[in-house]
Order: structure tokens, then C-alpha cells, then sequence
């Protein structure tokens, strides 16, 4: 498993990357047992030899604190150990979305001891699944999720959208901090994993409200996100947005251990100034004109570039996600061209970036399954009638890639 790992011990010498990427994917969270057994063998088939899997806090953890769901544990551990048997190597991903209720009612993400719960949720979940596990990713200091109104959606009534999204932020930056500390400190043989950011955005359109927008969207995004973590410190612009709720210490308490990279990619992002988008800064996947031919591949080589120079000694592992609008049913198949077009020109862009220095590992494709998002960017559908998948054409275009 030596090569879906990466860097040894605590991610302080850099080990030969592999000759080429291992691949993996991204199981997501099915429905139904049925659809979870039926993504596993999909993905198996496909050709991965790893799967992502996201960690339910609120089914794990109902109360909030304290012991684990003796349940939903046993749900876990029946699919850790079904994707070490299909011979996938686990990565698990301790996701911030679905918060138990307890946590929900006293403010969610806005509130600053969820950020302590977090963390203590996370070293709960390792003490079980640790030995099974490829490494852990942390997903709660990505600040695209701060900007989703699933992380300040739970704010005191009152509190302006706006406030709420600047605590959810810094309380996300600091929970991550807090659960990658928490969880080197329990245990030195876990690999520990971060995700980040994701594009640098371009301006809207070519006014200077645009470009200013840009300079907030990265303070906000990328900035906070790699300086709290790889330094401990702050950044200007982010300390004065979020005023008050740093208190001390905090900035060295978001600093945290990673043995590895994760970059969520969707596709290209474009800035421009809104009052009532957070941090008063909107982020499109349109720009104002049209869409620049190749705006996906180039936004995602200069993100793993950026990446690759700010941590030269780590890992990257790249998950890809392609939504688009899926043509009709012809004959008992899904054509999905746009998909397919946008995934090899993401993964051309992906392929050339290794050479260049980039420290790519794994790439994560998905998930396999459509989840309910729309456009879709499933690999797969599922046929409602049939009660059966239904695999589109990128899903079969990648399995003759990765088989060869």
C-alpha cells in the first residue's frame, strides 16, 4: 500500500512519487445498502484500487460528544473492511456537513465550541477504523464549504448571513487544526490528510470591482486556508474580515500535522463583488463573457501547481468531479460526451503537472453514483424502475483507460 500512502512517518522527507497515479473512487454516500454494495463493485470494475468514503458525524455521533453510535459504528466498520476485501485501500474523509443536532441547535459551525467537538469526534473515529485505514483526510478547513449555506445555515436567530459565514470560516479553520493536532497526539502511525482550497478565481469581467473581488475570494479562500495551516498565522486581510472571533491563540491552535494534500476539483471559479453573497464576494462557474476553451484544465493546473510550490513535500491526491446535464437514454445507454470531454481534458491537465514537479499520488474520480446534485456528475446513474445501475459511457471511457 506503500504507494497510496505517500511520504512516511509524520510527512518530513519526500519519498519517490510513483510511476503513475494510483486510482480511486469516490464512493460518496448511497442511499441505500443495495446502492452502496452495487458503487463498491462499480468501482472495483472500473479499475480503482482505492475508495473515498465520507464520514456521517451525525449518524457516527448523534449526541454531539461522547461515544460513538454503536449502530452507525458497526455500519462503518461492515464497509471499511468491504472495501479492504474488494481490495480497495480505505480513505476516509471526515467531512463537516451533517452535524449531530445538539451541535445544530447551539449554532452549527457559527458556534466556536464546535470546533473542539470536532476534533474530539475525529479521534473517536481513528481509535476504531485507524489499523483499516489508508489515512484520514480532514475536510473541515476547505473554506469553499464555509461559503455553502449548509455551514451557517444553523446560525442564531439574528445573526446576519454574512457574520454567520465569517464564523463558520475561522470555527472550520480551527476545528481542522484542532482535529489533525488531537489526532498526531493519539496516535504517530496515522496518515493524516487535509483538503484545501480549490482554483485561484478570475475576475468576473474586466472591471477593477472584479479584480478586488478576487483579492477578497483568495484572502478568504486559499490564503487563510494554507497560512492557519501550514504556519499558524492569520492573514492580514482574513484577520481584519474576522475582526473579534479570532481570539488568542487561535491562530497557532489552526496550525496542524499533514502527511499528505487533498484538492477537490469542479471545475474553474470567477470573482466578482455582491452584497449579499459571503464575504460580500460571489463566486460563479461562469464568467460575465463566455467560457474560455480550456478554463477547467487551466484553472486545475494552476491549482496543483500552486499546491505543489506551497507544500513541496507533500503528496497530492486530486479528486475530480464533472457535472454536467446528461443526454436522454439511447438504446439502453447514457452518452455522456460533455462529461467525457471535460474529464480527459482535466485529466490531460492532471498527467502534464507530474513532470512539471507536481507531487500527484492518487486520482479520485466520481462518485461513482449519481447523488442527487444537479447537473449530475455521477459515473453512473440509477435506473428507478430497475432498481439497478446504469453505467453512462465516461464510466466505461475510464475503465478501458485505467485497465488498459
Amino acid at each position: 500500500m506503500g504507494d497510496l500512502l505517500g511520504p512516511g512517518g509524520r510527512g518530513d522527507e519526500l519519498e519517490p512519487a510513483p510511476a503513475a497515479p494510483v486510482w480511486g473512487a469516490d464512493l460518496g454516500a448511497p442511499a441505500t445498502p443495495r446502492q452502496d454494495a452495487e458503487a463498491l463493485r462499480l468501482a472495483v470494475e472500473m479499475g480503482a484500487a482505492a475508495g473515498r468514503l465520507a464520514l456521517d458525524w451525525a449518524a457516527l455521533q448523534p449526541e454531539g460528544r461522547g461515544r460513538l453510535d454503536p449502530a452507525a459504528l458497526a455500519g462503518l466498520d461492515r464497509r471499511i473492511d468491504a472495501l479492504g476485501e474488494a481490495g480497495l485501500a480505505p480513505w476516509p474523509l471526515l467531512a463537516p456537513a451533517r452535524l449531530p443536532r445538539d451541535i445544530r441547535i447551539r449554532g452549527g459551525w457559527t458556534a466556536r465550541d464546535t470546533a473542539w467537538r470536532f476534533a474530539e469526534f475525529a479521534c473517536r473515529v481513528a481509535d476504531r477504523i485507524g489499523d483499516r485505514m489508508a489515512a484520514l483526510v480532514v475536510d473541515a478547513g476547505a473554506p469553499g464549504f464555509a461559503r455553502d449555506e449548509t455551514a451557517w445555515r444553523d446560525r442564531p436567530v439574528g445573526m446576519a448571513e454574512d457574520a454567520a459565514f465569517r464564523a463558520a470560516l475561522h470555527h472550520l479553520l480551527l476545528g481542522r487544526g484542532l482535529a489533525l493536532s488531537a489526532l498526531r497526539q493519539e496516535s504517530g502511525r496515522w496518515r493524516l490528510g487535509a483538503a484545501l482550497a480549490g482554483p485561484p478565481p478570475e475576475p468576473w469581467d474586466d472591471t477593477l470591482a472584479s479584480s478586488d473581488a478576487v483579492v477578497i475570494a483568495e484572502a478568504l479562500g486559499w490564503e487563510a486556508s494554507v497560512a492557519t495551516l501550514r504556519d499558524g498565522r492569520i492573514p492580514e486581510l482574513a484577520a481584519e474580515r474576522l475582526g473579534r472571533l479570532v481570539e488568542e491563540g487561535d491562530a497557532a491552535r489552526c496550525r496542524g500535522p499533514v502527511d499528505l494534500l487533498l484538492l477537490d476539483h469542479a471545475g474553474a471559479l470567477w470573482a466578482r463583488m455582491e452584497a449579499g453573497a459571503p464575504g460580500g464576494v460571489e463566486l460563479s462557474d461562469r464568467p460575465r463573457g463566455h467560457v474560455p476553451e480550456h478554463a477547467g484544465p487551466d484553472s486545475l493546473r494552476r491549482a496543483l501547481d500552486r499546491l505543489a510550490g506551497a507544500w513541496p513535500k507533500r503528496p497530492i491526491h486530486l479528486t475530480l468531479r464533472v457535472a454536467a446535464e446528461d443526454p436522454p437514454l439511447r438504446e439502453g445507454r447514457i452518452e455522456d460526451g460533455l462529461r467525457i470531454e471535460r474529464l480527459e481534458a482535466n485529466l490531460e491537465a492532471a498527467e502534464a503537472a507530474r513532470p512539471a514537479g507536481v507531487p500527484l499520488v492518487a486520482l479520485f474520480l466520481g462518485p461513482v453514483l449519481d447523488d442527487g446534485a444537479a447537473p449530475p456528475a455521477g459515473l453512473v446513474a440509477w435506473d428507478k424502475r430497475a432498481d439497478a445501475p446504469l453505467p453512462k459511457e465516461s464510466w466505461r471511457r475510464l475503465q478501458r483507460r485505467i485497465r488498459g
